[in-house]
Formats: C-alpha cells, structure tokens, sequence
C-alpha cells in the first residue's frame, strides 16, 4: 500500500508519528495560525462530496493547510476531457476511479490523513454517515448533479453542518456558506415543488452569482442546460479552493467569515471585480426574478437559437474500406454545405461516384449582377471543397482534392477522392460546422501580432492565396469611406436590390421550408432597420427612399461595421482563371475557419471586390455614369490602402472585417446533403 511506502520514506528522515510530520511539515503556517490553531485543523473532519475540478483542488487545498480528516465521495473515472480543470486528471490516471486517484495524492502528501472513503458516490442511503462527525461540508458536485445537492444542503442544515459551495464562473469564484443559521437552500434558491431540470440550473446558477460578472465574456452558446456542459476554467476551480477553503478554515476555528446566506461574494480576477452583498428574499426578490426572465428568455433562448446541432460522425471500419459508404459520403457533402456563400444562395451540386465526391457548380443558383462570371459561386465551390478536404480525416480518411479535372464536364468543379488514410486531424475541421457571418457590432480591440501571423500561416499550403490585413483606427476610417461609396450602389441599381430582397426570408415559415437565404433576423437590421426592409422591398419604394437620402443608411450602416471592428482583411489570388477563384475558396474558408478558433467574428464585405471584376471583365460602361463616378474614387481609395496588392493581375476573392465581438444569434439555414445531390 503506498502510505505504508509513504510512512516508510519518513521514517529513513527520522519522523515516525503523525505529531512530529505536522510540526515539520506545516511549519510555514505558523504565523497566520497558532500551533494550537493548527492541532485543530489536524483533528477537523471534511467532507467533500465530489473529487472533480472543484472538488478535487478542495482536498489538496486543505490538505496542504493541515486538515487531518475527510469524508470523500464520488463514483466517477478520469478521463481526458476533464483535464482542463480536475487536479487528478492526468494521462497515468485515465480509466480510474477519480477517488483512489485523488486519496492516493492526498497521502502523499500526509500519509497520515484519516480519509473515510465513498466509493459509490454519495446517496441517500449513504447521506447522513457521510454528514456524521463532520466540522464542514465543502460542495465539489458537478453543477448539474442538483438533486443530490438539494438533499445534500437540507440534510446537513437538520443535523447542523455547515456547507460551502463555491461554483467556477468564468474565471470567477462565487461563494455561498450555508448554516443552520442562515437561509435554507430551498427558500433562497426558490426551487421548492416540481420544476423543470433547466430552471433548477438556472436558479442555482443565478442564486450562486446573483450580480454575475462573467456573464459578459461567457459564450452562452457554450452553456447547455439540457444537455448538462458547459465551459469551465482550472483557474476558477482554483479561485473556488481558495475561497472555499478559507471559509472552511474560519468555521473550523470560530473566526468570522462571510455571513450565510443569503449573503453572497464573486470575485473576478478577469474583470478586477468584487461583488458582495446580501439577496434577502434569494431569488423570490423581484429583482432576482427579473433577472431569472432576462437571463432565459433573452439570453439563453438567443444563445439556444444560435448553438448549431452537429450531425453524429458516422463509424467507419478504415480497414474494410473498399468503397466510399453511402453515409460517409453524405456526412462529407454535409459538410461541405456549411461552406459561405453569396446570400446563402448554395450555390452547389455533388454527385458520389465510387471513392469520388464530385462537386458541380450551378449556374442557375445565383445569377445576380454581384455574380460576375459565376466568379461568388466558384469562390463558394472552393470552400465547400475545403469543407470536404477538412472533414475526412476526423474519420481517418485522405481527401486528395484534383481542380477542374475534365473540361468536358459542363459545370464541374472538382473531384475529392477519398481513401484510407494517415494525414491527421486539422484543428480547423471542428469549425466546420460554427463557422457563421456575424453581422453585429465589435470590439475595436486590435488583433495581436501572434493572431495574424497564425491566418496568414493557416493558407501557406495554398501558395497561390495571400491574406493582406488592415489595423488602426486610421487606415480602417478610410476604408468605411471606401465601404459606404461602394454599398451605396447596392441600393441604387435596381437588379442589386431586387436580388438581395428575394434572398431575404422575412418570416421564420419561409426560412425554414427553402433553408437558403438570408433570415430577417440574422442581418441584425434592428426592428427600425427590419420595418425599413420590408418597406423597400419593391424597387419603387427603394427608389423613393433613395432620393430623399433614406437609401443610404444601409450604406452608412455597413461602414460603421467596418469602424466597430478590430481589422479587415482581403483575400487575394495570382490569377483570374476560374482555378485560381476555386484556391481563394479553399484559403478563404481556411482564414474564416481559424478566426473562428480564434474566437474572432467576421462579416464578408464582398461588393467592392465583386464590383472591381466586373469593372476589370466587361469595363466601366456596364455601370452608370453615376456609379463610376463614384467607383473611381473608390478604386483610387481602395489600391491606396492595400498597396501589396497587383490589382491588374490578381484576383480579389474577398473583403472582410473582423474582430472580438458577442456571437451570433440567428444563424441562416442550409438544405439537406440530400437536396444537393445529383443522381
């Protein structure tokens, strides 16, 4: 047994009783606490119910501090996704029981802890010998496990122990301490009678934090109630020890502390703030309830609407691959469907021949006057072929990628073969499928050197491609000018309006039966803009708006975009051919991928690019007299500002801006694989 190991290894230094380790081994607390002050936390008994990310730093928290006895309890197993926060959570550890784990590493540290284990967890049945003899309870269950914590927090209130419960919130901590003197957890936490399993969550989250701080910078489509995950951080679960034990360490020794609920602390190192205060109804006040609302209603809802429900990878045997099966082949098309395009046109077909995926361009998708020779469609074809390329290996495939392989096949794109393979797992593959325009403001916090460095790397196996980003407030001052002088001729030319309007889905019904198109919501218009919207969508009244001036709000609307970001960047290629378009997809959506695992936002800002093509292919005169007034300037701007760039003989495939920002909240729809595969 390795105490006996541990007591043997003590002995070759000299120390043979629990006494003569204690006075060494905690010497350095001394002076924050009395040798007596220390006898006593040896004799105090802990229980701690839980031994994951919370739990788990509780017990080598206080072991370090002195305390000589717990009661510990949890039935579960390491495994690798608890490694970001859970002390025990280490590659020699995978596949065992978290407490055999975590009393092995509290015995190395005092081999001569007196440790009662519960190795089935903690259950009615095992409760109140659990609760029995016990100084305080420190909270270490997972964050949904609500209904063994309810009878957890009533049952130690009736035998008269103490709990503390600190939940990581961000990079917070937030802090509880209930006593039979104070609130009980069912009034403050208001979660008497029969409630659904979300609401539980939410009370005990926003009983927990009721000012939260973290709520700002949390990604709330992270956070999945039913599905019981959420984001958690090793640095909260730290924090939580910190202050958990250091309440535990004031009732053990009668100092005082924070009072019991239903007062209240968060503190957040992220932010710089502390919170107290005292919630004297708990979540009965009106204000609390108000927040509850807000909190469901607005951001939840908002955050449920915008999560994307990720289709099951299918199982495949690598080693009886022969051909390519029906469901891989679909799962891969699905895939490449979530690529961008103009308006959410789709503008795609696929067909499955043997161990090929063809992709097919069609023309009929869009023919809008932004579409100049098909080139947004190709650009688009090229990022679902990206999409394809990323996605197979996951399932441990090799998608070698063959561009416009036969001219004789009217419309065809490429052909992705795929076979067995080793290439690994590119990182940008998991954001296939959140990858989304967010047409919101951002921050206009600038993007650190590492991070641009990291885009343009993510395209240098697409030599063909560049990226030439924009920073500073200055250079992105004239590029807005540049924006709204080139967006002002989307609502001018009527074929541009009309276009853009039959691709908007004014009514959730109409979304959801085409599944292409651009979602009302999703432009983020505001209910003024939307009103507005649907005013103009006939040309006549579009044209009345546009002279009496009302036409260029959407103008003006874009450029703020572009000052409400943290840069913008464009994605060039060596050539005009529709090859070299077909590489700016694939880099395009490379770049769009890891801004996503940047946690950066993006919007495409696409007309000037589009217009300088058809200013280059079919010359000036297929605008109007007005329009090249206006495009002139915007030329002259435009090269002024990315002077890398050979405008005469590359390819511009895209303009875009980008920044930190809050995510999404309505996402535009994509149609089945089914509905884009050609027979």
């Amino acid at each position: 047994m390795k105490r006996d190991e541990h007591l043997a290894t003590l002995k070759t230094l000299g120390i043979s009783g629990a006494t003569t380790y204690r006075e060494a081994a905690f010497s350095r607390n001394i002076g924050l606490f009395s040798p007596g002050e220390q006898d006593r936390l040896a004799e105090a008994r802990v229980a701690i119910p839980g031994m994951g990310g919370v739990g788990g730093v509780h017990l080598i928290n206080l072991v370090r501090t002195g305390i000589g006895r717990f009661n510990l309890a949890d039935f579960d197993q390491f495994e690798p996704v608890n490694v970001n926060r859970q002390f025990g959570a280490k590659v020699p550890s995978f596949g065992r029981p978290k407490l055999e784990v975590m009393i092995e590493e509290a015995l190395s540290i005092n081999p001569f802890l007196d440790i009662t284990p519960y190795p089935a967890g903690l259950t009615a049945d095992t409760m109140e010998a659990f609760l029995t003899g016990v100084d305080v309870v420190l909270d270490g269950l997972d964050f949904f496990q609500f209904e063994i914590r309810r009878s957890l927090f009533n049952m130690a209130r009736s035998m008269g122990v103490p709990v503390i419960t600190a939940g990581p919130l961000g990079f917070s901590s937030a802090l509880l301490v209930f006593t039979p003197q104070g609130m009980g957890f069912d009034d403050y936490f208001d979660v008497g009678g029969e409630l659904p399993e979300e609401q539980k969550y939410l009370r005990f989250a926003m009983g927990l934090a009721p000012r939260p701080t973290h709520i700002g910078y949390m990604d709330l489509s992270r956070v999945d109630l039913k599905g019981g995950k959420g984001p958690s951080l090793n640095i909260a679960c730290q924090l939580c020890a910190s202050l958990a034990g250091t309440e535990a360490v004031r009732i053990i020794l009668g100092k005082p502390g924070l009072k019991p609920a239903p007062s209240f602390m968060q503190f957040d190192p992220f932010l710089q703030i502390l919170r107290k205060g005292r919630l004297a109804r708990g979540n009965r006040s009106l204000s609390q309830r108000a927040k509850l609302w807000y909190v469901q209603n607005v951001l939840i809802n908002a955050a449920d609407k915008a999560r994307v429900r990720i289709p099951d990878q299918p199982v495949l045997s690598v080693s009886q691959f022969d051909s390519l099966p029906q469901g891989v082949g679909t799962y891969l098309v699905q895939a490449a469907i979530q690529a961008p395009s103009g308006d959410n046109a789709q503008p795609w077909q696929f067909r499955l021949t043997g161990n090929d995926i063809h992709v097919f361009l069609n023309p009929q998708a869009d023919m809008s006057f932004f579409n100049i020779r098909q080139t947004a469609s190709i650009i688009a074809c090229g990022a679902a072929m990206e999409n394809i390329r990323l996605a197979a290996p996951a399932m441990g495939l090799d998608a070698a990628t063959q561009i416009l392989p036969d001219a004789a096949q009217e419309n065809l794109m490429a052909t992705v073969h795929i076979q067995p393979g080793d290439q690994g797992v590119d990182p940008l593959a998991q954001h296939i499928w959140t990858r989304c325009t967010n047409r919101r403001p951002y921050s206009k916090r600038p993007l650190p050197d590492w991070v641009q460095a990291d885009l343009k790397a993510r395209i240098r196996n697409i030599p063909e491609a560049q990226l030439h980003l924009l920073t500073g407030s200055s250079k992105l001052r004239k590029l807005a000018k540049v924006i709204y002088l080139a967006d002002r001729i989307r609502t001018e030319h009527q074929g541009l309006h009309e276009h853009f309007t039959s691709m908007i889905r004014f009514n959730v019904q109409e979304a959801q039966q085409r599944r292409d198109g651009l979602p009302l919501k999703n432009l983020e218009a505001g209910l003024p803009g939307e009103a507005f919207l649907r005013l103009t969508k006939p040309w006549p009244a579009m044209r009345l708006a546009n002279r009496i001036g009302l036409g260029r709000m959407v103008a003006l609307h874009s450029a703020q975009g572009i000052l409400a970001s943290g840069a913008a960047g464009m994605v060039v290629v060596d050539g005009l051919e529709a090859k070299d378009f077909l590489l700016g997809g694939q880099a395009l959506q490379r770049i769009w991928l890891a801004l996503e695992h940047h946690g950066l936002q993006m919007q495409p800002m696409t007309a000037v690019t589009l217009f300088w093509l058809r200013w280059q292919w079919e010359g000036p005169a297929s605008f109007s007299e007005k329009h090249q007034k206006l495009l002139e300037r915007v030329w002259q701007d435009l090269k002024g500002l990315f002077v890398n760039v050979d405008f005469e003989k590359q390819g511009l495939v895209m303009l875009f801006r980008t920044g930190y920002g809050p995510g999404i909240r309505h996402r535009t729809l994509r149609r089945g694989a089914g509905d884009s595969l050609m027979k």
